[in-house]
């Protein structure tokens, strides 16, 4: 026929051209493109290089910085911590003996006790000057059979170190100060620099105080971080250095300098220097060798000045690398064009082939039977789009395409219905996808809306971006033991919006299964906030918002159980302020009031781990139960105590401070030698009473 015989040769005609046009044009654009862009692929490298560069020397800056802060603040602490021993213990031998010895004996036995403190290799000693001038214990040396005038002692900037010292004692009552001192034990008569803690001795009008030279301490510190430096490595040759101010290498190709050099080059060094002195740090471009070479190369640096070391810190690329990657992305272009001729070449002679069968299978369609016209017909429904009857010339393919129609009009009908019900649950109900290893592939509006976050932020994330952080390791780790077995997990979960506000949710999570194969997990869930927020406030002590009574008596029970099973560590501490009846007698109970509140903030800061629990157990009394052991619990006990003491809340009735204070009674134990709650509970509250026993604003311990 000849209508077979046209629709045979079109179908190939236009077929074979087309494909070779698109396949023509396509590689003709291509290339066309890759010239235009290799200019911008250059400045793309290239700037990509220099911001990594950048972003290494800044890495190691900040590194640097902060380390240097741990420094001093971990040598404060010690220096804080010392002090306060100190003071104690001078204040233990005052009250000890301020009935029974004369004035001078008590502060020779304060000098004594001080001056005999040691730790161990460390270096620091202790040291006592009176608030006008006096050196009581001077350089490790007593000064009391003498008087020593230190008032007009100045360090090497000029600074009056001991009337900076009484100035702080005086106004502050303790505080830091640095100074420069020379070393005892030494004859070289030079100072170095010097961090002091001072605190104010009341009964005597002295300031007692500890200093550390951080020489040597920086010096090993800096040492560390240069072998650090030296190790690094980045885009294979790519390396740091480090230089001083006053040109000489201490990181210099790729190695830490045993003992610090002139920098080679004095001119390179200069240029360096300039532009490292920039507030923010720079670039600059110069020749350099590569490690391990002679040859050198342009090379492209950023620098940045660490002011507090004199450190120039920098690192660089070299510019030959972007004509390696102009060349490498080249080889790739070629390469993927010439695949693309010889899967062109493939796929014409396949299509040729295909061609002409599937030209004479239509032909022979047309001819032989026009019912698989029809059925084809039927197929197209797929496409869900009504066929125009008015374009129809013969009365077969009317018919056929009035069926497909009424098909297609029920079809259509059917999956309208269906996207309404999709829609109902997607707005309504709580529920999210995930792969195999936890990372979100879908969710549901409902779930944006609860959690806050919209679904591009979701998708590829875990369930961690909502996780509570106050929720133990150990209950997902349970959850995801039972999921990868392939069980049904259901449960209550604790999570945080992106705004930071807590919700709740009944969840049931169910694992996914491909041809026997774990591919997934789909969880359903449902908002229970409400209910625990209800739940929360039948556990919360109104006032204080600490957990009350009624829920100490069953947490109580569930970490003594906790304890018995894993055999941890269980410590219960019982706190009382101290006359806190005749507080209130003098300042009212609404001031009462605001004092409870102020007591359980600092314990709620205090016990913000999962394993510590805070509670009002009644009046003025507070109980916390942790996992802490009995060394590390005693220690948390003093912070505790010593925090409400700094609040400085006037107490004009106390007996024991001027200020509001608390007395501690602790129990600490092994899961495994806990009898009972009860007799826990009195063994603490014997505690409380052996510390009110000693004085109050103290802690004993069982």
């Amino acid at each position: 026929m000849q209508l077979s015989n046209f629709i045979t040769r079109v179908i190939f005609t236009t077929a074979f051209i087309s494909t070779f046009l698109a396949f023509a044009i396509s590689l003709f654009f291509q290339y066309q493109n890759f010239q235009n862009d290799k200019l911008h692929i250059r400045e793309e490298f290239t700037k990509v290089k220099k911001e990594q560069v950048k972003r290494e020397v800044l890495s190691v800056y900040n590194l640097i910085d902060h380390k240097e802060d741990i420094l001093t603040n971990s040598i404060k602490d010690k220096l804080k911590e010392r002090v306060n021993q100190a003071y104690n213990l001078a204040t233990n031998i005052y009250e000890e003996n301020k009935n029974k010895k004369t004035p001078q004996e008590i502060q020779l036995l304060i000098a004594d006790a001080l001056n005999n403190s040691s730790y161990g290799d460390d270096k620091t000693y202790f040291f006592i000057n009176s608030n006008s001038g006096q050196a009581v214990l001077f350089n490790k040396k007593i000064k009391l059979d003498t008087y020593n005038d230190v008032w007009n002692l100045k360090d090497e900037n000029g600074n009056y170190i001991i009337q900076q010292q009484a100035k702080i004692a005086l106004e502050n009552k303790e505080g830091f100060l640095n100074t420069t001192f020379v070393k005892p034990d030494t004859y070289d008569n030079k100072q170095y620099s010097k961090i002091s803690y001072v605190k104010l001795f009341e009964p005597y009008n002295w300031h007692i105080g500890m200093g550390e030279y951080v020489d040597e301490i920086r010096a090993k510190a800096q040492n560390e971080i240069l072998e650090w430096i030296a190790s690094i490595r980045f885009d294979g040759n790519n390396y740091l250095f480090v230089n001083t101010t006053n040109a000489k290498t201490l990181v210099f190709d790729g190695r830490k300098m045993e003992v610090p050099t002139k920098h080679p080059s004095e001119e390179l060094f200069k240029r360096q220097l300039e532009t490292a002195q920039n507030p923010d740090g720079g670039f600059f471009s110069y020749k350099f060798k590569k490690i391990n070479t002679t040859k050198e190369y342009d090379k492209i640096s950023y620098v940045k000045v660490y002011e507090k070391y004199n450190w120039i810190i920098g690192s660089g690329m070299y510019l030959d690398e972007v004509e390696k990657e102009l060349s490498r992305k080249e080889d790739l272009f070629k390469e993927t064009i010439y695949e693309q001729l010889i899967y062109m070449s493939i796929m014409f002679i396949l299509m040729i082939i295909a061609l002409y069968l599937t030209s004479k299978k239509i032909a022979q369609f047309i001819d032989t039977n026009i019912n698989n016209l029809v059925l084809s017909f039927e197929k197209a429904s797929k496409e869900n789009e009504k066929i125009d009857t008015q374009k129809l010339t013969y009365k077969e393919f009317v018919s056929l395409a009035n069926n497909l129609n009424l098909t297609l009009e029920s079809k259509n009908e059917t999956e309208k219905k269906l996207q309404d019900y999709i829609k109902i649950i997607n707005e309504n109900i709580i529920i999210s996808s995930t792969d195999k290893n936890g990372y979100i592939i879908d969710v549901s509006e409902a779930f944006c809306k609860i959690s806050e976050y919209s679904k591009e932020e979701l998708i590829g994330k875990t369930h961690k971006l909502v996780r509570h952080p106050q929720t133990a390791i150990k209950f997902y780790d349970d959850m995801w033991s039972t999921i990868l077995d392939g069980n049904i997990w259901k449960g209550e979960i604790h999570n945080i919006s992106k705004s930071g506000k807590d919700y709740w949710v009944y969840a049931i999570i169910k694992p996914i299964f491909k041809n026997h194969e774990l591919v997934g997990f789909t969880a359903i869930r449902t908002n229970i906030t409400d209910k625990k927020h209800i739940e929360y406030l039948s556990i919360t002590d109104e006032l204080t918002q600490l957990y009350n009574r009624r829920f100490f008596n069953k947490k109580i029970e569930e970490e003594i159980n906790r304890a018995k099973r894993e055999n941890n560590s269980f410590s219960f501490l019982i706190m009382d302020i101290d006359y806190f009846k005749q507080f209130n007698d003098t300042y009212g109970h609404q001031e009462g009031d605001i004092v409870l509140e102020k007591v359980a903030n600092i314990l709620r800061k205090r016990t913000s781990r999962a394993s510590d629990f805070a509670f009002r157990l009644g009046g003025e009394e507070f109980g916390i139960i942790t996992t802490l052991d009995k060394e590390k619990v005693i220690e948390f006990a003093n912070l505790i105590k010593d925090e409400i003491e700094k609040l400085q809340i006037e107490h004009k009735t106390s007996k024991i401070s001027k200020y509001l204070t608390v007395s501690i009674g602790i129990v600490s134990k092994e899961g495994e030698s806990i009898t009972n709650s009860s007799l826990l509970y009195k063994e603490a509250d014997d505690c409380l009473y052996e510390a009110k026993k000693l004085g109050r604003n103290s802690i004993f311990i069982l």
